[in-house]
């Protein structure tokens, strides 16, 4: 039967009624700033720029030399996935200054990663509030000065932090008292940055941002390829969990950030179907906390295609599993970096906090599947929207991806 004309109580009625939520453009409220914030902003703004070219009007800090530089302070308080990516800050560093004592101050949970790195001598651990979510003001402050004072007791010819989220890593900097300081002026808080980079563009990855401070100074970055550090132990460790298991695939359903966690009854129907048509068994991985949103895989996986080891490895082993793994397929976090820097092919699903293009783990093998809404990127810790980007992400396209991976295609 055909349907008739829309009657005007109707026509009203589709005028009135709320959209799709994934059709819905938040309204973010802009965050409160205090009098102190405002005043702040307005006065360092142009003072930070002025003070630079008067720095410049006098001959500018002068250029950076890797061989008359001894020590080198390298500030990175970010996350696992983050610090991955970094490894190649950390490679041209050393070959710029191979006689320099580099100084890494990042945060506690990554000191022992760091450690192992080739390039870096020393590790410092800096548990900063401003990393966590809504921290106070004054006590990003305090924890900021303590820091920089820190750095200043140890007098390093050169510190670098690149990090622009927060203004707090630039008056970082300006106050770290290092001969000279590589990084950027957030919100006029770098006014004592002698080497203040050119604000990272748009679209652009993380990796080749970082890589394009340091060209600007003259700091050669020959590749971006990250890098995770793995010897005998953790490789021999990995073997003995995964017993007479040779060939599979890894599915980590966690991520620090929660709205950034695909559906974990898709994750189970696409384990299902790849340990079906694929013949491939599914080691279920997870960290501590997150152990529980692996059920749904494991109970839709037959017991001979299960491998259950949430919760059961440190960062090393799970690493070492993921080098040995046909297959990654996970959710934008630490476990996708760490398994595009052991050369493992990965299917990641991104939803919409970070632009892919600029967050993704880098990597020839790997492929992203991400779905667009009007709100992405919100860079949110919540959602109004019921998590639509995910849910954009359907099981037959991850199914799909998983399967072209394992075959080439």
């Amino acid at each position: 039967m055909k349907a008739g004309p829309l009657s005007r109580a109707e026509l009203l009625l589709a005028r009135v009624r709320s959209p799709p939520a994934h059709e819905l453009v938040p309204q973010r409220r802009p965050e409160p700033r205090g009098a102190l914030k405002t005043a702040a902003a307005a006065v360092l703004g142009p003072a930070s720029f002025a003070i630079r070219q008067l720095r410049d009007a006098f001959g500018g800090p002068g250029a950076l030399d890797g061989r008359t530089t001894r020590t080198i302070a390298v500030v990175k308080l970010d996350h696992l996935g983050d610090v991955v990516m970094f490894t190649p800050v950390f490679r041209a560093l050393r070959r710029w200054a191979p006689a320099a004592r580099i100084t890494a101050y990042v945060r506690s949970a990554n000191a022992d990663v760091v450690g192992r790195l080739p390039t870096v001598d020393e590790v410092e651990t800096a548990d900063v509030p401003w990393i966590r979510p809504e921290p106070g003001s004054a006590e990003n402050l305090r924890a900021c000065l303590a820091l920089a004072r820190r750095l200043r007791d140890r007098r390093f010819d050169l510190a670098v932090d690149l990090r622009y989220h927060n203004r707090l890593d630039s008056l970082l900097l300006s106050r770290c008292g290092a001969r000279f300081r590589l990084g950027f002026d957030a919100g006029g808080f770098g006014f004592g940055v002698t080497h203040a980079a050119p604000w990272p563009r748009a679209g652009t990855h993380e990796a080749e941002r970082q890589a394009a401070a340091l060209r600007r100074f003259g700091i050669p970055v020959e590749d971006l390829h990250p890098e995770f550090p793995l010897g005998k132990a953790d490789r021999a460790a990995a073997a003995k969990r995964l017993g007479a298991v040779r060939r599979f695939a890894a599915f980590h359903v966690g991520t620090g950030n929660a709205i950034k966690r695909w559906m974990p009854e898709r994750f189970a129907w696409v384990g299902r179907e790849l340990a079906r048509r694929a013949r491939l068994p599914v080691a279920v991985l997870a960290g501590p906390g997150e152990e529980a949103l692996g059920d749904p895989i494991v109970r839709a996986l037959p017991k001979a295609s299960c491998l259950d080891l949430r919760g059961r490895l440190g960062v090393f082993e799970l690493a070492a599993v993921l080098e040995r793994a046909a297959l990654f397929v996970g959710n934008d976090g630490g476990p996708g970096h760490l398994a595009a820097a052991v050369g493992t092919p990965a299917v990641i699903v991104f939803s919409g906090t970070n632009e892919a293009a600029e967050w993704a783990p880098a990597g020839a093998k790997v492929r992203v599947l991400e779905h667009r809404v009007p709100c992405k990127p919100c860079a949110s810790t919540t959602c109004p929207f019921d998590q639509a980007c995910l849910r954009g992400v359907t099981v037959d396209e991850v199914l799909r991806a998983a399967l072209e991976t394992l075959g080439g295609g």
